[in-house]
């Protein structure tokens, strides 16, 4: 059976079923306990680079690398948000700000 199946990510992303009533809103502190707290215990229901045989093969070195970046950011510099900054996520495929994220960095 030659059959395409596609699992809309973006939706899945957003089901308050998984997330809560509060899945609009920027809460990067649900993860705070891990994916599975996050999700209710439905770790199948966060997919950033994918899974199973096709996951992005990237996938482990992106987070290392991340979690470095970030460590080292934090550990020299404090941040706040700019006061021009406007808060306006927009969707294409993904979400993302439609005018960018402007901080300051203030170094410790």
């Amino acid at each position: 059976a030659n059959i395409d199946f596609f699992v809309p990510i973006l939706a899945l992303h957003h089901d308050p079923q998984i997330w809560g009533e509060d899945v609009l809103l920027f809460k990067p502190e649900r993860f705070s306990e891990g994916v599975a707290k996050a999700t209710n215990d439905n770790t199948a229901a966060f997919i950033p680079f994918g899974m199973g045989p096709r996951t992005c093969v990237g996938f482990s070195f992106a987070i290392i690398e991340a979690k470095i970046a970030l460590t080292m950011i934090l550990q020299r510099y404090s941040f706040t948000l700019s006061p021009a900054y406007v808060h306006s996520p927009v969707q294409i495929l993904t979400t993302r700000p439609q005018y960018g994220v402007q901080v300051i960095l203030h170094p410790l």
